[in-house]
């Protein structure tokens, strides 16, 4: 994703940023605490087996936009693999693997009950295959748009979550080697070029990637998009964890882009905050969890990068808060069923364009409970021995 040169000079930033200070603004995970917020308590029974090269990789089906694979287009290749519910068929797969040739598929892809698979890109770098799709939150539904992850709704509109240009809502899914685009809003530059209906205010929600399953893994994957890019959403109470892990990937937006109420692992990756779309003046925001109160574990992000493209200025960008999920504008109040987000970034490397340092780095929720460290409306964001980048 880097090259070697970039990745030393990187080095050299990071030995000479210093340490976080001021705990009572950037609340600090004490040593002890951070000991329960670890991969390996995030993913607790669920061991991931180490990955084989790309071109050991079997392919049950192969995707081409040109006809020379088995299929035209990812959507097919999943249309041919058996449901994981239905009966099974003798000689199947323990796993199937999809295999992607390099190129841009412009299509909404649904991957609903499926048996363990791996769909995999053939390209040397992620951006050489690219699932891409446009839709946004307030962009009305269209006839025969339904299927198995977003079925058939009377809402007038897609919502966050029928913007998805991928929605995985099955377990043991990997995904390795490509990038997934939501282009909905790409055209929107200085807050000028919205579509009907839709602003700064609302309606601009437009999801890349949406996982609600469990044991869902990207491997130098490539996330873009601008609000909502990433939604790991947790699954139906009753039907288990839902664990997301993801590495060595990237993740691109501007307001609330990675989100939900998963278990969600970030590492060795590097988390994007994108220039250009919103209004002069207008910040953005990182990380939005959702997570259960009764949860011990939400959002972890370690060994990870937090960068900016060009034209953010310092402290313009909050590192996260907390998504106060179906609690309106000043009705929060502390329940077991009302959700507080929990969030740990920790050994990171946070960029100069993160909120200013006498503001700290965490802002209000998005029911407006402002961020406090104490008290029963404390939000549950900290930061473990992270180093700034100068």
């Amino acid at each position: 994703m880097f090259s070697a040169r970039g990745a030393a000079a990187l080095a050299l930033l990071v030995l000479a940023g210093k340490a976080q200070a001021s705990p009572a603004l950037r609340p600090q995970l004490p040593d002890a605490q951070a000991r329960l917020h670890t991969r390996a308590a995030l993913l607790a029974d669920w061991l991931p087996a180490a990955a084989a090269p790309l071109a050991e990789l079997p392919a049950h089906f192969s995707v081409a936009a040109d006809g020379s694979g088995s299929h035209r287009s990812l959507q097919a290749a999943l249309d041919a693999i058996p449901s994981r519910s239905a009966a099974p068929v003798a000689g199947a797969p323990a796993r199937y693997f999809i295999r992607l040739a390099p190129g841009r598929y412009v299509e909404n892809v649904c991957i609903h009950d499926k048996p363990p698979l791996t769909i995999y890109g053939a390209g040397r770098e992620p951006g050489e295959v690219r699932l891409v799709a446009g839709r946004f939150a307030a962009q009305p539904r269209e006839a025969g748009g339904a299927s198995p992850c977003f079925p058939a709704s009377s809402a007038p509109r897609h919502g966050t979550a029928g913007s998805a240009s991928v929605a995985v809502f099955s377990d043991e899914v990997t995904l390795r080697q490509l990038s997934i685009v939501n282009s909905a809003l790409d055209g929107v530059r200085a807050g000028q070029g919205y579509p009907p209906e839709v602003g700064e205010g609302g309606g601009a929600q437009a999801v890349a990637l949406m996982t609600r399953g469990d044991r869902i893994e990207l491997d130098r994957v490539q996330l873009w998009g601008h609000q909502d890019t990433f939604y790991a959403s947790r699954r139906r109470e009753g039907e288990g964890l839902s664990r997301v892990w993801v590495h060595d990937s990237l993740i691109a937006g501007d307001v609330d882009f990675i989100f939900g109420d998963a278990r969600l692992l970030l590492e060795r990756c590097t988390v994007l905050s994108r220039a250009g779309r919103r209004t002069p003046g207008e910040g953005g925001i990182v990380l939005a969890p959702s997570t259960a109160a009764k949860e011990p574990i939400g959002f972890l992000v370690q060994d990870s990068r937090f960068l900016a493209e060009a034209g953010l200025a310092p402290g313009s960008v909050w590192l996260g808060r907390a998504w106060d999920q179906g609690v309106a504008k000043g009705e929060w109040r502390a329940g077991p069923a009302v959700p507080n987000g929990l969030a740990v970034v920790r050994e990171s490397r946070i960029g100069a364009h993160i909120h200013a340092r006498r503001e700290g780095v965490w802002g209000p929720s998005t029911a407006r409970r402002p961020h406090r460290t104490e008290g029963a409306a404390a939000n549950r964001l900290f930061e473990h021995r992270n180093q700034d980048l100068p």
